[in-house]
């Protein structure tokens, strides 16, 4: 049998949702090995969701961009560093050529991950312990809870949320308390989506807002991370009544306690969806492009609306079809799924 590992590595480098949905394997690791220090290798875009975690030792962060060089440069950098920190036990989640070479530049002389398919571009070369999954539409956290089986007991439920600051808060928290009022619930709309498979139309969205402020126990509040505003003043321009726009969120910890004191929240397919669930807010979930199997929010309240109406078998390979899926998904439906999320909250 392997002596329980002083020394563990996490490889998860994006994306954000991705990166959130490791976190209950983490908790798994922490809950099983309390004296191991547990470090975690991630990109700097997603670190925001990881910087800070309880019981979490250190965040390794790969700094892309800058060009070629410096990329390659800022690797390179990283798998020295790995290399010192004599690892005893790499996992990685993330199954790519760059988190193969990660693992195997750790040096660690066990090296776990994912069995092809679920593993790519031939990363499980480089692992000493392969799992193969036996359903390909498993949800991506039991899938990173697999992983872990055979070393460590599950968590009931993951009781973990993204670390904020005290700083963080309470600039939310100032937010909130300045800007609704009367007890209504705010529910928290999140239009943007990078992939258009994704994208539910933003005239539902506005059509949401309207129904939820007609109805006069909601508030509206439209929500997007850096960049991304012009999609927020399309969805405010296109509504008919007043929904209120979030201020802006430079990283992902503003965000993160953003949504969290959002009453509820809805969006499609993306990490700031993961987010809020992880946070514990209840999720309205709307997919088209990806498989709600897979996809869809783990152990938080939530409800998903997904149309594949006159499919026998949804191809999610195809963006055409994805789209088409998005667009059938009507704002009366996902009026209605927050007011019954809402109201089972209250039960």
């Amino acid at each position: 049998m392997n002596a329980s590992p002083a020394r563990i590595l996490i490889i998860r480098l994006s994306a954000i949702g991705d990166v959130v949905r490791v976190i209950p394997a983490f908790q798994a690791l922490r809950k099983g090995f309390p004296d191991a220090v547990i470090d975690w290798a991630v990109e700097a875009k997603s670190a925001g969701v990881v910087q800070g975690l309880p019981g979490l030792n250190a965040a390794h962060v790969f700094e892309r961009g800058g060009g070629l060089t410096r990329t390659v440069a800022s690797f390179m950098g990283l798998c020295r560093l790995l290399r010192r920190n004599r690892y005893d036990l790499v996992l990685d989640f993330h199954g790519i050529l760059k988190s193969g070479l990660l693992g195997r530049c750790a040096g660690a002389p066990r090296r776990r991950g994912f069995a092809p398919p679920r593993s790519q571009e031939a990363s499980s070369l480089f692992l000493t312990e392969r799992v193969v999954l036996d359903n390909d539409r498993l949800n991506r956290v039991e899938e990173n809870l697999r992983l872990c089986d055979e070393l460590v007991a599950r968590p009931e439920r993951c009781g973990l949320h993204l670390y904020v600051p005290p700083d963080i808060e309470e600039e939310v928290d100032g937010f909130f308390d300045a800007t609704f009022q009367g007890g209504k619930r705010v529910v928290a709309l999140h239009a943007p989506s990078e992939r258009p498979e994704k994208q539910w139309p933003l005239t539902h969205f506005a059509e949401l807002s309207d129904r939820l402020l007609a109805d006069g126990r909601f508030e509206g509040l439209l929500t997007c991370g850096p960049g991304q505003e012009d999609i927020v003043e399309s969805v405010q321009q296109l509504a008919r009544r007043n929904p209120t726009v979030a201020p802006g969120t430079p990283d992902l910890k503003h965000y993160a306690r953003l949504v969290q004191r959002a009453h509820l929240y809805v969006g499609g397919d993306t990490g700031p969806m993961h987010i809020a669930w992880m946070m514990g807010t209840p999720v309205v979930a709307i997919f088209g492009g990806t498989d709600p199997a897979k996809h869809a929010p783990f152990d938080a309240p939530h409800t998903i609306l997904f149309d594949s109406a006159g499919e026998n078998e949804p191809d999610f390979r195809d963006k055409r079809q994805g789209q088409a899926r998005m667009q059938r998904i009507t704002a009366e439906a996902a009026y209605d799924a927050c007011v019954a999320l809402a109201l089972k909250e209250r039960e």
